[in-house]
């Protein structure tokens, strides 16, 4: 095989090696992305009901009526 062929050959496969290298890190990092996003999002559900509950636990024990909605 020709030496100048051969060192072609090795120059596209290292930037092959780099270019699939950033794809795949550029896929882990969409990844983690995405499930950090629904995680906070599930979180601020939460919280959001935790309040709601807990104000209303309050207002109940201080003798405020609660909505029907709710039982009685």
């Amino acid at each position: 095989m020709n030496p100048d062929k051969q060192n072609k050959n090795q120059k596209l496969q290292k930037v092959q090696d780099v270019y699939r290298k950033k794809k795949h890190e550029q896929k882990t990092e969409i990844k983690d992305y995405k499930v950090g996003t629904f995680g906070s999002i599930f979180i601020t559900i939460c919280l959001i009901l935790f309040f709601i509950f807990f104000i209303m636990s309050v207002l109940f024990d201080m003798g405020v009526s609660i909505p029907e909605i709710f039982g009685r």
